[in-house]
Parts: C-alpha cells; sequence; structure tokens
C-alpha cells in the first residue's frame, strides 16, 4: 500500500504537480526544482516572489550539488551544518 502511494507522488513530480508533505510541525509543499512549470506553480500557489528563493530538502548533501555553489561556505558553516544532519534543522 505505501509503495503504491510513493509511487503515486512520484509520478505526480514527474508531471510537474506539487505535493503536500509532512513535516515535524506544518505540511510542507514541494516540486521537483528541476521543472520550470512545477516552481511556477509552487511560487503562485505560495504567492512569493522568486526572489525570495525557496528551500531545498534532502537527506544527502551531494543532492544539493548542481544548486549551489558551496566554496561561498565557510569551514565553521560546513562543520554546524554536517554536525546535525542529517536531521530536523533548518
Amino acid at each position: 500500500m505505501q509503495d503504491k502511494f510513493i509511487e503515486s507522488i512520484i509520478e505526480f513530480l514527474k508531471q510537474d504537480e506539487v505535493i503536500a508533505y509532512p513535516t515535524e510541525s506544518v505540511f510542507g509543499l514541494g516540486c521537483n526544482p528541476d521543472s520550470e512549470i512545477a516552481v511556477h506553480k509552487l511560487l503562485t500557489l505560495k504567492k512569493r516572489s522568486l526572489k525570495k528563493g525557496l528551500i531545498l530538502i534532502s537527506d544527502k548533501y551531494e543532492s544539493f550539488k548542481c544548486y549551489i555553489d558551496d566554496k561561498y561556505l565557510t569551514k565553521k558553516q560546513k562543520q554546524i551544518m554536517f554536525s546535525t544532519w542529517p536531521g530536523h534543522v533548518t
């Protein structure tokens, strides 16, 4: 049952749709960050300007490598980040 549910979520993401998912305190909205259509839908739903940016979530740091230039992160910032990752700290 859960596998079918996950498969349907993956299909929604592949079709440039926005999904809702539970977090520790509220529901989040998410989409495929590589889809311009999906990101636009998400921004429209949230009534948010692209200039404000968005949050990326992953359990692996490597997942972010294509979205960020980590040369701007200091050693201290990386140390703090990795000391709580994976975890529920934003």
